[in-house]
């Protein structure tokens, strides 16, 4: 019983130095743990996180995998990996994990607005446009889904859903967004 007891507390101890920025802390904990239960995905996946927020990216995309061998419709990690993917450029792949994230979880704003940001990577404006509204729909506070859906509606000329957009994404503190909207709206 005091084995399970010290694994457990390995594993939080890890998520408390997640929580305050301590990455390489966490990382230790979570190893620790792993020593122990070493295909425990919830941990893999931690420090996964851990290893990203390090900017130790092939680390990070190693457990993530991990993850995902285990079990493939982990949607935290099927969201990371679209991340991860969307950082090195390879847009087509970030949709794959967007849509396989998306098919587990329809209510994923995230993933819409990451598939979003591809297809608007790639010039597929509309379908891009499309995304950000769902992510939108989904949680009408998603400040970035706004100020990107508003460059789309600036570049297809229709100024006044862009300002709405603008505005909205000002109010929820968009960085560069008011200085957009100074720049094209009245």
């Amino acid at each position: 019983m005091l084995t399970i007891a010290c694994q457990n507390q390995d594993s939080l101890i890890g998520d408390s130095y997640f929580e305050q920025g301590d990455y390489l802390e966490a990382i230790n904990a979570y190893d620790a743990y792993l020593e122990l239960k070493p295909r425990h995905t919830k941990t893999i996946y931690n420090r996964g996180r851990c290893y990203q927020e390090l900017g130790r990216y092939e680390e990070a995309v190693h457990d993530f995998e991990k993850v995902l061998d285990q079990d493939p419709k982990n949607v935290h990690a099927l969201l990371s990996m679209g991340q991860e993917m969307y950082r090195q450029e390879a847009y087509n792949s970030t949709i794959l994990y967007c849509e396989k994230a998306i098919a587990e979880d329809r209510s994923n704003a995230m993933a819409y607005y990451l598939s979003g940001r591809s297809l608007h990577k790639m010039g597929l404006v509309i379908d891009a446009l499309e995304n950000y509204s769902k992510a939108i729909n989904i949680n009408p506070e998603f400040g970035e889904a706004y100020f990107h859906r508003s460059a789309i509606n600036l570049y297809l000329d229709k100024k006044a859903a862009a300002c709405r957009d603008l505005a909205l994404a000002v109010r929820l503190k968009v960085p560069g967004a008011e200085d957009v909207k100074n720049d094209n709206c009245e």
